[in-house]
């Protein structure tokens, strides 16, 4: 036998080894690939949004005004006169006009609120400057934000961790913090009040379990006077968990349950949100959205009124209530798939919605204060959506640097300002205020501390 016969008879063997599997591979992809032909909502076209002005990069905007401020969470106090910003420690900033004010020490946890309050001017954080190899051993800081001096600490350990809400009229800090709600003066004199939670119950922590509001919400909400304090509760040892709403009074220290009418609550309770007047309080469930009416004196009502908006979506039914508008008469709710809508608070109706196109569902929602705008990131397109909160409809587009092309994000930190007319964002092309009206630079958020920014190129 010639070396060439042998060399072909060895060729067709490896082939005939080679084409079953060859076969095999051909047919697994030969499957999705019909059964997208089959259902064409899995063709997801990667086209930039036509109305949007901005492609890419912006070109109307130079590198010189690429703020190099790098954050990974911000927030503008209730009242609108700081806008606070947590990387490598915090930044406090004029949200009017960009400037930095000053940086303070701290360190932010995971999915830990960041907490500023601009009546009484004090942010609560964990120290940065001790034991930076276990901060938890610093405990949880009382900042002033007007010199960044540290006024106070709450202790904490590994097992009592103080988790920031919020701030009080009477000007407390309230925590949870060791299974319990507690209140801490913000002048730094101490523990206030302690309310235990109810016997057998567990207290909810650091928004969990909470799997369906995009880490935009806890499991607790205080109330815009700070008095009320919402928040679910379960027994540890039941399964499956179903978070039951709780009202605590922190003016008398004491916690009752509310108890919406029908079993409202049975899959549990998963985000709230309190209107302006605190007359209404919102319940997100599994099912939908409850918006019921509470006592005068803030405990629910014997006979509980309300409303209740079943979710629409087959897979998750439920809405999450995110906030009201100012004069109460319109919540602002985040749907499955980043879906963004707006009830009469009165009637339950729908007054307008927002959704994306199917498939770029990816991204977070925040809401201003006065419940005016929502803006929802979408992550695919990069892109920033305003929706007016009173009518539900889309308002326009932000474009931090660069949006609008379809590609390998990182996701952009962003806030929303009281008033809803403009946004602080981050990330890696640079740090900037913007209007949420006209989609333009108000300024670059420039940190001295660091570098500056590299050219884009």
């Amino acid at each position: 036998m010639s070396a060439t016969v042998a060399r072909t008879q060895r060729t067709r063997a490896a082939t005939s080894l080679l084409r079953p599997n060859l076969a095999l591979v051909a047919a697994l992809l030969l499957v999705p690939a019909l059964a997208c032909d089959r259902d064409p909502r899995f063709v997801f076209e990667q086209k930039p949004i036509a109305e949007v002005r901005h492609m890419g990069f912006r070109q109307d905007i130079p590198d010189a005004r690429r703020g190099n401020a790098v954050f990974y969470k911000a927030v503008f106090t209730r009242e609108g006169n700081y806008l606070v910003t947590a990387g490598r420690g915090f930044r406090v900033w004029d949200p009017g006009t960009g400037t930095l004010l000053r940086t303070i020490d701290g360190a932010l946890d995971g999915n830990d609120l960041l907490v500023a309050d601009g009546t009484y001017h004090r942010l609560l954080a964990r120290r940065g400057d001790v034991a930076p190899t276990n901060p938890l051993a610093a405990g949880l800081g009382i900042w002033d934000l007007r010199d960044g001096s540290l006024v106070g600490i709450i202790p904490e350990t590994d097992r009592e961790r103080a988790i920031p809400v919020g701030t009080t009229t009477r000007g407390d800090a309230v925590v949870i913090r060791a299974g319990q709600i507690e209140t801490w003066a913000l002048d730094g004199s101490g523990l206030r009040m302690v309310i235990p939670p109810p016997e057998g119950l567990r207290l909810c922590e650091r928004g969990v379990p909470n799997p369906f509001t995009y880490n935009d919400k806890q499991c607790f909400e205080l109330s815009p006077s700070g008095r009320w304090l919402a928040i679910t509760a379960w027994d540890p040892d039941v399964r499956p968990l179903a978070p039951r709403p709780w009202l605590a009074d922190l003016d008398r220290g004491s916690l009752a349950p509310i108890a919406p009418p029908g079993g409202v609550d049975r899959g549990g309770v998963y985000g709230f949100a309190f209107s302006s007047d605190e007359r209404t309080l919102a319940l997100g469930t599994r099912d939908g959205m409850w918006l019921g009416t509470v006592s005068p004196t803030g405990m629910p009502s014997d006979a509980p009124r309300g409303t209740f908006i079943a979710g629409e979506h087959q897979r998750n039914q439920f809405l999450t209530p995110m906030a009201f508008t100012d004069d109460d008469a319109r919540v602002v709710a985040l749907g499955d798939q980043l879906q963004v809508s707006t009830f009469d608070a009165g009637t339950g109706a729908l007054v307008g919605r927002v959704a994306p196109p199917f498939g770029d569902w990816e991204g977070t929602l925040r809401v201003s204060a006065d419940g005016s705008r929502a803006v929802a990131y979408r992550f695919l397109p990069d892109i920033l959506v305003v929706i007016d909160g009173t009518t539900g409809q889309q308002h326009g587009y932000l474009c931090p640097y660069f949006c609008n092309r379809f590609h390998n994000p990182v996701a952009v930190p962003y806030a929303v300002s009281p008033d809803g007319r403009r946004v602080a964002s981050g990330g890696r092309l640079g740090a900037g205020l913007w209007d949420t009206d006209a989609d333009t630079l108000i300024a670059p958020l420039e940190d001295p501390t660091l570098p500056p920014r590299r050219p884009r190129y």
